[in-house]
């Protein structure tokens, strides 16, 4: 299978460098990630601006876009050849419950799926650290495409606990749970009477409902999520039949 990879927390990360270790043993792997963290930055496009890219090696892209800018040169540009399914992360920190509107590892994946590939987010529950554990979350993917590939049009997002593998419970398919954004800003540089900078502060708490990420997680199972890119409310519209 080929498969291509992209994070947000840049080329160097050692969870896209895990994934490329593992994975390359049994398929054709092809990297095109950002030059830098792009953390939080969720579906951002580069529309108007050129896009600077880097060849590191013969299967290695570097860019100074965003994971939706990488996975769309990858399907669109003849970079590489076609691929079967894109993998965005190991992601250094778990992304649960509302985290994936914002979240640019969970984007990759969903791009994807936008452009009719399937896709997989992969983080691990560590925050803003990379784990000691990402080779066994990569060698834990291998096996999980042999199974469970091809999706059917969904895309997966995938939280692993932090934790030698004979404490991980094994997985569980899971909906999303409630993030609560506590969010707070301070002023951190006055510049000028009218010019300041501002910089985000707060705390994320979770609602833990049964049997939802958060809750497979805490208690030491790998989430599974399946996610889909329409967001209708059909419940609103009484009138009206999904097809």
């Amino acid at each position: 299978m080929r498969i291509l990879l992209t994070n947000d927390d840049g080329i160097n990360a050692e969870g896209i460098q895990s994934l490329n270790k593992k994975l390359s043993k049994r398929h054709e792997i092809y990297i095109i990630a950002p030059d830098r963290e792009r953390s939080a930055c969720s579906n951002i496009f580069t529309m108007r601006d050129e896009i600077k890219i880097i060849k590191t090696t013969d299967n290695t892209y570097s860019i100074n876009g965003y994971p939706a800018d990488c996975v769309s040169l990858g399907l669109h540009s003849g970079l590489i050849p076609e691929v079967d399914l894109v993998v965005s992360g190991i992601n250094h920190g778990p992304n649960l419950g509302d985290d994936v509107h914002f979240s640019g590892t969970v984007a990759g994946a969903r791009t994807a799926v936008i452009f009719g590939k399937p896709g997989i987010a992969i983080s691990a529950n560590t925050q803003h650290r990379p784990s000691v554990y990402f080779d066994q979350m990569s060698d834990f993917l291998l096996d999980f495409l042999e199974k469970d590939f091809p999706l059917k049009g969904e895309y997966l997002n995938i939280n692993y606990p932090d934790l030698p593998g004979e404490q991980v419970m094994g997985t569980m398919y899971t909906f999303l749970s409630k993030r609560l954004y506590i969010d707070s800003y301070r002023v951190r540089e006055q510049i000028s009477e009218s010019e300041f900078t501002m910089l985000l502060e707060g705390k994320i708490e979770t609602r833990h409902e049964t049997n939802s990420d958060s809750d497979a997680l805490n208690r030491g199972f790998i989430s599974i999520t399946p996610l889909t890119i329409n967001t209708t409310d059909y419940s609103s519209l009484p009138d009206i039949k999904k097809n």
